[in-house]
C-alpha cells in the first residue's frame, strides 16, 4: 500500500528527527531513493517517490520548513487537547479529552467520517467549521504575487464557543497561511480556540499570544492566532491548492 500524502509527517517520510540538519536530510533522501530503490527508474512506486520528493523539497527549504513546522505545532496542540473557552468569560480550561482532527471537528467536537482524506472545502455538519487541516493548503510557488492581492486588513467575525448566538467582531492586521493578527474589543487568552469567518477565509485557530493596548478611550486586545483548520473562499481559490 502506498503512503497517502496528507497522512504522513514529512520527517517520518524521510526517517529523520524534527531537528535533523540539512546534511542528514539529504543523506536520508539519497538512501531512500537510491539504495532502497524507491526511485521509479529503479522499480519504485511513483506515488511513494512523489511523497519522498515533496518531503525533501519542503524540509530542505528553510522558509518552507519553518512554515511546515509551525503547522505541525498547531495540529499537535489540537491533538493534545488545547485549552477551550468556558462560557463568555474568556477563561481557558485544559481539555481532558484528546481531540483528533481526522475524526472530529476541532471547534464543536462533533464527529465526522472523512478520516485523513478530508476535502479542502469540507465543513462540519454541526457548526460549519472547516475540517481540512491548515497543513493541507499552500500557495503555489508560481503565484506568490497573488498573496499581495489579499487585503490584509479584513473585518472578521469570530466565535469562542458553540453554540453561540452571535459572533464577536474584529479586524485583522495581517493574514497568511499560518494564521493572522487580530484586533478586537473582546478579551482573548493564549490557548483559546476560536472559529473565524470572513469573506476571504474560514478557520478554526488557536490564540498563540495576546496583549492589550489603548486607542483613545478604548482598550483593545491584539492577538496572534495560528490556524488549525482552514478553508478559503472560492473568490481566492485560484491560488490555493492541495498539498501533494
Amino acid at each position: 500500500m502506498t503512503a497517502q500524502p496528507d497522512s504522513r509527517n514529512y520527517y517520518e517520510v524521510l526517517h529523520v528527527s524534527r531537528d535533523a540538519p540539512a546534511a542528514i536530510i539529504r543523506g536520508s533522501y539519497r538512501t531512500l531513493m537510491q539504495q532502497l530503490r524507491n526511485h521509479p527508474d529503479l522499480g519504485g512506486d511513483a506515488t511513494t517517490a512523489a511523497l519522498i520528493n515533496q518531503a525533501y523539497a519542503v524540509l530542505t527549504s528553510p522558509e518552507r520548513r519553518a512554515e511546515y513546522d509551525a503547522r505541525l505545532d498547531v495540529v499537535a496542540k489540537v491533538a493534545q487537547g488545547a485549552a477551550r473557552v468556558v462560557g463568555d468569560q474568556g477563561l481557558a480550561a485544559a481539555s481532558a479529552r484528546i481531540l483528533d482532527p481526522y475524526r472530529e471537528c476541532v471547534f464543536c467536537e462533533s464527529p465526522h467520517e472523512h478520516g485523513r482524506l478530508i476535502e479542502l472545502d469540507a465543513g462540519c455538519h454541526t457548526c460549519g467549521s472547516p475540517l481540512s487541516t491548515a497543513g493541507n493548503h499552500r500557495i503555489e510557488d508560481v503565484d506568490q504575487r497573488a498573496v499581495t492581492r489579499i487585503d490584509k486588513r479584513q473585518t472578521i467575525t469570530f466565535y469562542t464557543q458553540w453554540p453561540q448566538a452571535a459572533g464577536f467582531i474584529g479586524h485583522t492586521e495581517d493574514i497568511s497561511l499560518n494564521g493572522l493578527r487580530l484586533i478586537t474589543k473582546h478579551d482573548l487568552q493564549t490557548g483559546q480556540r476560536i472559529k473565524i469567518v470572513s469573506t476571504v477565509l474560514e478557520a478554526v485557530a488557536s490564540v498563540t499570544h495576546s496583549m492589550y493596548e489603548r486607542q483613545g478611550w478604548s482598550k483593545l486586545c491584539v492577538a496572534g492566532v495560528a490556524f488549525a483548520t482552514l478553508r478559503f473562499a472560492r473568490s481566492v481559490g485560484g491560488f490555493i491548492s492541495d498539498e501533494v
